[in-house]
């Protein structure tokens, strides 16, 4: 048989965006001759510009608190592919992909297709399909890529629910030009019969553009949630907080997650769990479940502390909205050390505008993308053109934290997940 290395070489790892060919209807047709194996679990699809990831971990983390057994679906990988496919945290193995890549090359092979016509997310996602249907899961979380209408997962065609995570700009040359151009785009994901949670914080326009679709689609819209979050106390790395409903107050959880956009999404997933009590009420999601899950709880690659001496934080804002969002995280007063690296067809500019409000010293690295990189001289000339002159490049990881070894403040690497993950392979290098 042959190797997942041998395999993993040959599927296409460039986009197959067209918009002349319904690559939605090419991946429904492989698995509809696959017997429809999304229609088992019930699936929750999680689309948005920022935050699916922690959205999507923070309820997975409380259904399997709850006795589910929770089937994942995300993108990119930090470290390894089979990342991307997860069943309770656990990723898959290589023996468990090459029994379901046999049974994806049959669908392939039923549609007239090669594994050519194919995209490595597309190829991952329909493995997590598989995969998710034959270990029989409770529940599959998908998250989009990079949209909506287009996006692989809208092949699912079958999800209970859609949550929307905050809608901002990125990904326009496919997406859309204007806000509502994505917004619209995005909407596209309800399907008929679910129920959708929106994002408290969502713009107004952007509401309203999801919720003329759902209205479309005989879709409920759930934005209010039945839980209020206090935040005790906040540090760099996580937060204090009690979570309450009706007359019940949890004790105070130490949340992981840190940053106030954490607390956002944190708020986007309870507002789905009280959506799924209301809908089943022999079922429901206690509120000491929710609080063991958060206690818990923590996510590779947002806000993760790869080294305490001197301190290294990894954040994958890998987008304006993302950025913004760390800025606000981190504050102004405390002077900061910033590795940072962009993808080229990522809105830099905007990024380093709230980049230089910080108070901080910045080394510009390329991430690890060969065809998508932006080159680290062209954004450390931005860099200067937006005024910031303190600021250096690297062209070694390993050599910079050498450099970096007694640093005497926080060193905070971000951007792109091509750059950051690659921190921690440095980091031991480094030592």
């Amino acid at each position: 048989m042959t190797s997942y290395a041998e395999i993993l070489a040959h599927i296409p790892r460039k986009m197959k965006y067209d918009p002349k060919v319904d690559r939605i209807g090419l991946i429904h047709g492989i698995l509809n001759a696959l017997d429809y194996p999304q229609a088992r679990p019930m699936n929750l699809h999680i689309c948005g510009t920022n935050g699916k990831g922690s959205t999507g971990t923070i309820i997975a983390a409380i259904l399997q608190e709850n006795g589910q057994k929770v089937g994942r679906f995300v993108s990119p990988a930090m470290y390894d592919d089979l990342e991307q496919v997860t069943i309770n945290g656990a990723s898959m193995t290589e023996e468990s992909f090459l029994k379901c890549y046999a049974q994806f090359k049959r669908g392939l092979f039923k549609q007239g297709l090669t594994q050519e016509d194919l995209s490595i997310f597309e190829t991952f996602f329909i493995i997590s399909v598989i995969y998710f249907a034959s270990q029989d899961v409770d529940v599959a979380i998908y998250e989009c890529g990079l949209g909506g209408e287009f996006d692989a997962t809208n092949a699912l065609g079958v999800s209970a629910y859609t949550i929307f995570t905050k809608i901002d700009m990125d990904h326009m040359q496919i997406l859309g030009n204007t806000l509502a151009e994505i917004a619209e785009t995005k909407s596209k994901i309800i399907d008929p019969n679910s129920t959708v949670i929106n994002y408290a914080g969502q713009q107004a326009d952007v509401t309203k553009i999801l919720l003329h679709t759902a209205s479309e689609r005989n879709a409920a819209f759930v934005t209010e949630s039945p839980y209020n979050i206090t935040v005790q106390a906040e540090s760099l790395t996580y937060s204090d907080i009690q979570i309450s409903i009706a007359k019940q107050l949890s004790p105070v959880i130490s949340f992981h997650m840190a940053g106030a956009f954490q607390i956002d999404n944190l708020q986007t997933a309870l507002t789905w769990v009280g959506a799924f009590n209301q809908a089943h009420p022999t079922e429901t999601i206690s509120l000491s479940t929710i609080t063991n899950a958060l206690s818990t709880v923590t996510l590779a690659g947002r806000m993760e502390v790869v080294q305490k001496k001197p301190l290294v934080i990894i954040d994958g804002a890998h987008n304006v909205d993302g950025i913004q969002a760390l800025v606000k995280s981190l504050g102004k007063t405390q002077r900061y050390t910033i590795i940072v690296g962009f993808l080229k067809d990522k809105d830099y500019s905007d990024a380093i505008e709230a980049l230089k409000t910080l108070n901080a010293d910045f080394i510009i690295a390329s991430p690890d993308n060969p065809d998508r990189a932006l080159p680290e001289q062209e954004l450390a000339s931005s860099f200067k053109a937006h005024g910031i002159t303190d600021v250096r490049t690297s062209t070694n990881l390993v050599t910079t934290f050498k450099e970096l070894t007694n640093c005497q403040h926080p060193i905070i690497v971000t951007g792109s997940f091509y750059l950051i993950n690659q921190v921690q392979a440095a980091l031991k290098e480094s030592e």
